[in-house]
């Protein structure tokens, strides 16, 4: 994908153009590209295939990774908090704050934001490479800045929830047990064995979806330029709804009750798989756009060493 290409889809995932907007910008660029000899016939099918194209994905483009652009804040939306620097954090916090972390928020290098889940209700941050953190606190929400390296947060289970902004690096959460909403620019998102609802979105890289039976809450994760594995623990029951754009989605059918597959022009394809039995089962909704979908059981212990 050029790099023209990519920023008008860039431009119709955050809304500063529509899907018919971008089509004809697409097409503008395409015929910039096209040889000399190519025929009016030819030409014309193209136009007709971008039109479509664009009007099938734009939707899925801007709920894929349209807030993913919304969400970048520069480091002046945080002066009501008054940010302190601090060479690390280990604070203990009361119930109910709402932790929101934001890493490479200036600058150009790449940052990747680990959490982990704390032993007790302490709150705790630790960056490599020296790097200094920010922080602050106001309204019962706690916001932590780190500006680059690799960030370490344990997070403690009396935390309302936790919401994660990285531009230029990657994001994994492991047994972390309040809600998560994480959202990464240029880098994958790995979540093992959560236990309640999360929400993941990044553009540039895969996904990676490990669950066990502690998981319980509707969950959804979107990517675009990249794949989804999902891996789920033997025995625990869960419905999966997947869809992709420029991939294929592979599942074994003999664990799988496939509730409906569809495949649509232009490479998109949609499944509705149920494991396990129950009436009312938790929901995870996985979306990729330039990326195949895995969905595998495994039992507990390979769970564990992937």
């Amino acid at each position: 994908m050029s790099k023209e290409t990519e920023r008008v889809l860039e431009m119709v995932a955050d809304g500063t153009v529509t899907a018919a907007e971008g089509a004809k910008l697409l097409e503008a660029l395409g015929s910039a590209n096209r040889a000399p000899d190519m025929g009016r016939m030819h030409r014309k099918k193209r136009i007709i295939d971008t039109r479509a194209m664009i009007h099938e994905i734009g939707p899925m483009i801007q709920s894929t990774i349209g807030d993913v652009f919304g969400g970048r804040k520069p480091h002046e939306s945080f002066k009501e908090f008054d940010l302190q620097e601090v060479e690390a954090i280990e604070e203990e916090l009361e119930d109910g704050i709402s932790l929101v972390i934001h890493g490479n928020i200036e600058g150009s290098k790449s940052i990747s934001i680990a959490l982990l889940r704390s032993q007790d209700n302490f709150l705790r941050a630790t960056a490599e490479d020296n790097s200094s953190l920010e922080t602050g606190s106001k309204d019962q929400k706690k916001v932590v800045v780190c500006n680059s390296g690799d960030l370490t947060v344990e997070i403690p289970d009396n935390v309302k929830d936790v919401k994660v902004f990285s531009k230029g690096g990657g994001i994994s959460s492991k047994e972390v047990r309040v809600p998560l909403s994480l959202k990464t620019m240029g880098g994958g998102v790995s979540v093992e064995k959560p236990a309640n609802s999360f929400s993941v979105k990044t553009m540039g890289g895969g996904l990676e979806i490990t669950l066990d039976k502690e998981w319980t809450q509707n969950s959804k994760a979107k990517t675009m330029g990249g794949g989804i594995a999902v891996h789920l623990t033997e025995g625990m029951s869960v419905k999966v709804n997947a869809s992709t754009f420029g991939g294929s989605i592979s599942f074994d059918k003999d664990k799988a009750e496939v509730l409906s597959e569809s495949e649509h022009n232009f490479g998109k394809a949609k499944v509705s798989l149920q494991y396990g039995e129950g009436d009312v089962l938790p929901v995870l909704a996985v979306t990729s756009m330039g990326g195949g979908i895995e969905i595998n059981q495994t039992d507990d212990d390979e769970a564990v060493d992937e």
